[in-house]
């Protein structure tokens, strides 16, 4: 009868052990599939958040590219203002030494105009007073 109790004992112990084993076993499986998911979660977090960021530094990028059109644009006004400007500067500057030269010419032709006026006048003058003082010229521009 003790062998008997020993040998039921026994195989009652043996299946605790086998129970325990399965429920430590059930247990480490539930454990590695809780891992699992939360690896699975975090991948999925991981790209989300991989996603967020590259459509900033695409929002980002486009700012950028945006802002540098606008300021090529800017520049390309300004140039262009800066560019007409000069040349009306530059068109002031021809024209004030145009007028000059003109306005130099012209009292130059006045000046050998008003020497050819009074030299012929000079002349005129000179032969008139010639007339008048001699009395022979006179008689003769007079009677003819």
């Amino acid at each position: 009868q003790q062998a008997q109790t020993k040998a039921q004992l026994a195989r009652y112990e043996d299946e605790l052990a086998r129970k325990r084993m399965q429920a430590d076993h059930e247990a480490q499986r539930t454990r590695n599939a809780e891992l699992v998911k939360m690896q699975e979660e975090s991948a999925v977090r991981q790209e989300q958040i991989r996603r967020q960021t590259e459509e900033q530094i695409q929002a980002q990028r486009r700012q950028t590219e945006k802002m540098k059109a606008e300021i090529e644009r800017e520049t390309i006004r300004v140039k262009a203002l800066a560019e007409a400007e000069g040349r009306a500067h530059e068109a002031r500057l021809a024209e004030d030494v145009n007028k000059r030269m003109l306005m130099e010419r012209a009292n130059l032709e006045k000046d050998k105009w008003l020497a050819a006026i009074n030299t012929t006048f000079a002349h005129i003058g000179g032969g008139l007073k010639a007339i008048l003082t001699d009395q022979n010229k006179l008689v003769v521009a007079v009677g003819g």
